[in-house]
């Protein structure tokens, strides 16, 4: 792959600002779908979908609709990827499909939150699954090509890092917006919006920001003046077999698949931790989460630093055995003595270690294992290494979606859907998934993937050097 033009630092800002978005509706969805559609009795909003367990016998309707969104997602990632790969598009083969999915991207994950009857029935539960289906179709047709793009314009190892943190930055100041929605929707309720037009009032606002910063790189990014690819020939099966027989791509994936999983955990159950488990208001998950993500920022250039002089492996063990820590913390300490902002607070600075962390460098990780590939096989299939991963972890996901809404209704008192051992159970059921993770990256062999590309790119170099001077 010979690069056309120097990638400015202008078309780096264009191709991580929709981060921005993505952090924006992850938290949405992620932080808050749950919650709103699974209400405890402190959030004061009303039932609006079926409760209870009532899919099989052991999964509620939120946790199974969210759950099949997120098969559906890991299905359709190697169906975009291979038709992002073999695209003939003359703007090029990922940017495209960016323009196109980016407003139904933003659209559909407002839309999740609009159930349009008051009470729980069947046109709330179909419009809710819908939208939520929608949704991780539109991410996928937007974040598959976009993820693929990075790996074909940045080749450098060290500023590719550079290039993921600042991918990191913007998603965690998005998902920073997010976390304030609880301040947002009091005060949207203060203004005198009843409780369910709140909470829609804020998410119609991070919609727009959305969108907004979605269509930017469509605008500013020429791809094909950035990138010159060999399209793959083969079909989409065999794509899919070329990647997982790459052991470096299986190990990286499980435990990215691992961290991710227990990751989902935690994301799903904060607002209860916050709430339930640690008896504080809505509002001061705000303070909570703002700490965690102050401190990780504060991290970030030690984080890049780190991962450019050592690696990524060893960050990113590290980061695991410290969330590990924090989820045991959370399930055998909820009832430790003591003032509970203190000691969520002190859990918040504790978890900026890892967030720092699995934010920027696990990405960068899966790109070195993909120009590994690229080297050695001289084709460009990072569409499809991308959506392989996506979908793997993705199912990884889907599992934690089915099992936190039945796990969390555990214990609960008659009347209510939130019980207290349940909230503890997701906290050790997560830990042992990072825990899992720790074991999958001591597996992988990184300095074998960075031997070779280093030696290939002293090589190109030698070969451009030596062409200045004949000429």
């Amino acid at each position: 792959m010979n690069q056309i033009k120097k990638v400015s630092k202008k078309i780096i800002l264009a191709y991580c600002i929709p981060q921005f978005a993505v952090g924006l509706f992850t938290a949405m969805i992620s932080n808050y779908l749950l919650y709103f559609y699974q209400p405890s009795k402190e959030s004061g909003i009303p039932t609006l979908v079926t409760q209870g367990v009532v899919v099989l016998g052991i999964l509620t309707f939120i946790g199974f609709v969210k759950a099949v969104g997120h098969v559906i997602d890991a299905v359709t990632d190697p169906l975009v990827a291979n038709l992002s790969d073999k695209s003939r598009n003359k703007k090029g083969r990922r940017i495209p499909f960016m323009k196109y999915a980016a407003i139904p991207f933003g659209l559909s994950a407002l839309l999740i939150f609009c159930a349009p009857q008051g009470r729980p029935g069947l046109v709330n539960n179909i419009w809710v699954a819908l939208f939520i289906w929608a949704y991780f179709i539109f991410y996928t047709l937007y974040m598959i090509p976009h993820n693929a793009l990075l790996p074909e314009m940045i080749t450098d190892t060290k500023e590719r890092v550079n290039v993921y943190t600042f991918n990191s930055l913007f998603f965690v100041t998005g998902s920073a917006l997010g976390y304030v929605t609880p301040a947002l929707v009091g005060m949207f309720k203060n203004a005198g919006l009843d409780v369910l037009l709140a909470w829609r009032a804020t998410f119609a606002i991070f919609t727009v920001v959305g969108i907004i910063l979605l269509l930017l790189p469509a605008v500013m990014i020429k791809e094909r003046e950035y990138v010159n690819s060999v399209r793959p020939t083969v079909s989409l099966m065999q794509s899919l077999k070329h990647a997982f027989n790459n052991k470096h791509f299986r190990w990286v994936t499980l435990g990215q698949l691992l961290e991710g999983t227990a990751m989902s955990f935690f994301q799903s159950c904060i607002m209860y931790y916050v709430t339930s488990l640690m008896g504080l208001p809505e509002t001061a998950s705000v303070a909570i989460l703002a700490i965690s993500i102050v401190g990780s920022l504060c991290l970030y250039p030690l984080i890049s630093k780190w991962g450019k002089k050592s690696g990524k492996r060893k960050p990113i063990i590290w980061g695991c055995v410290v969330f590990t820590i924090a989820e045991f913390i959370i399930c055998f300490g909820a009832d430790m003595p003591g003032p509970a902002m203190v000691k969520a607070c002190g859990l918040a600075i504790f978890v900026s270690f890892p967030f720092a962390v699995l934010n920027i460098l696990p990405g960068s990780m899966m790109a070195d294992v993909i120009q590994y590939d690229t080297l050695t096989t001289g084709i460009n299939q990072e569409g499809i290494f991308s959506a392989a991963r996506s979908f793997i972890t993705k199912l990884g996901t889907s599992l934690a979606i089915m099992i936190v809404p039945s796990l969390t209704v555990i214990g609960a008192a008659a009347g209510e859907n939130i019980g207290r051992m349940g909230l503890k159970i997701t906290a050790l059921v997560g830990g042992l998934f990072c825990l899992g993770a720790v074991i999958a990256f001591i597996m992988y062999r990184e300095e074998e993937v960075l031997a070779l590309i280093h030696k290939k790119g002293e090589g190109a170099n030698a070969g451009a050097e030596k062409k200045k001077v004949t000429k």
